[in-house]
């Protein structure tokens, strides 16, 4: 089958390898989309994401990992399963059930997790399986049958809308809450519009790119503002009428953090999306006033199946985030645009195998 093969650190190449034989709790699905998230690019220039995040430290990866975890298709019709023939969505991990995080509900948090297009919890092998490929194993139990109206396009980026889902909920924001995020990009978009559907008053965005802004002012953001040589985090406070109950980083650089503590209301809550080996300096005392800093890592299981309901409900609108589309064949060329995204416009590249 073909396959976005990622070789080592720079070499991702689409190309031909052996079908994934099939564990007793698999179902082989036939790709239809997958998406290129921003995770996807940092495991090509070498990180390690998923090890950041959730171990809390640095790993290598192994070599020849199928990318993509954003992805949906068709269960097999050699699958012995219900599911046969079903048009899913793909909840791209399988957790442990037996650590203390996982038996405690924060199964977002396993360090045994098995991560389709990471390479992480598979122990040593030739290949490692992910959804930019002709056909990719998924644990059966984490297949979703979809809505006839909703799109493959729209199913792949679930796991998008889950992250952004799981965020506004560690947030808790309430209604009525005033939130900003720091980052506009497909994350910092999920989480804009899972917090208006957690009845948010204003959710306003900030960035550099205003291919960004103008997706979120479609997609219903109160307010898209630009980060430019002004000052953004006075510009949020003019537009909010004073500081916020919630503020999003998803860039996660020191500047931005600081931003982001600088604009909590008291009692308000800071989430931390982006998770770098980076120290910086924090005065304690703008974190009086029963001020919080968190961070947010994935989403949990039950999680999943809401965000379907919110996307297919219309709650949540992925379609406007689409900007570039490119056949399996073309992998290389469609990172390359993901690299150099403000040259191109793009937003988010979707990756069809059959095309």
């Amino acid at each position: 089958m073909l396959a976005a093969l990622l070789r080592a650190p720079l070499d991702l190449q689409a190309k031909r390898i052996p079908s994934f034989a099939l564990e007793p709790d698999q179902v082989m699905i036939q790709v239809v989309a997958c998406g290129i998230c921003g995770s996807d690019l940092r495991y090509y220039h070498g990180e390690n994401p998923w090890a950041l995040h959730t171990l809390g430290k640095p790993l290598p990866n192994p070599p020849n990992i199928v990318l993509g975890h954003e992805f949906a298709g068709t269960v097999s019709g050699n699958t012995i399963s219900p599911l046969r023939g079903k048009r899913v969505a793909v909840l791209c991990f399988k957790t442990c059930g037996r650590c203390d995080q996982c038996r405690s509900g924060r199964e977002n948090l396993c360090k045994n997790t098995m991560h389709l297009g990471h390479g992480a919890g598979w122990g040593k092998r030739r290949y490692y399986p992910g959804g930019m490929a002709e056909q990719c194993p998924a644990w059966e139990h984490l297949c979703f049958a979809i809505p006839d109206h909703m799109s493959f396009d729209e199913a792949a980026l679930l796991d998008v809308v889950g992250v952004g889902v799981h965020a506004a909920r560690v947030a808790a924001v309430a209604p009525g809450a005033s939130v900003a995020v720091y980052g506009a990009g497909p994350i910092g978009n999920a989480i804009m519009q899972a917090s208006k559907a957690m009845g948010a008053s204003k959710v306003f965005v900030v960035d550099t790119y205003d291919v960004a802004l103008e997706i979120a002012r479609l997609c219903g953001a109160t307010g898209a503002v630009k980060a430019d040589s002004t000052d953004a985090a006075q510009s949020l406070r003019e537009v909010n009428r004073g500081n916020f109950q919630v503020v999003f980083d998803t860039v996660g650089t020191a500047e931005t953090l600081r931003n982001c503590i600088g604009l909590l209301a008291e009692g308000g809550t800071a989430v931390l999306m982006a998770v770098h080996d980076l120290e910086f300096a924090v005065n304690s005392l703008d974190l009086g006033s029963e001020r919080s800093l968190r961070t947010s890592c994935n989403f949990r299981i039950e999680e999943y199946p809401l965000s379907i309901a919110l996307v297919s409900s219309g709650q949540i609108d992925v379609r406007p985030w689409i900007t570039h589309r490119f056949p399996l064949k073309k992998v290389s060329e469609a990172f390359e645009t993901a690299f150099h995204k403000e040259e191109n416009g793009a937003f988010k590249i979707m990756i069809y195998p059959d095309s």
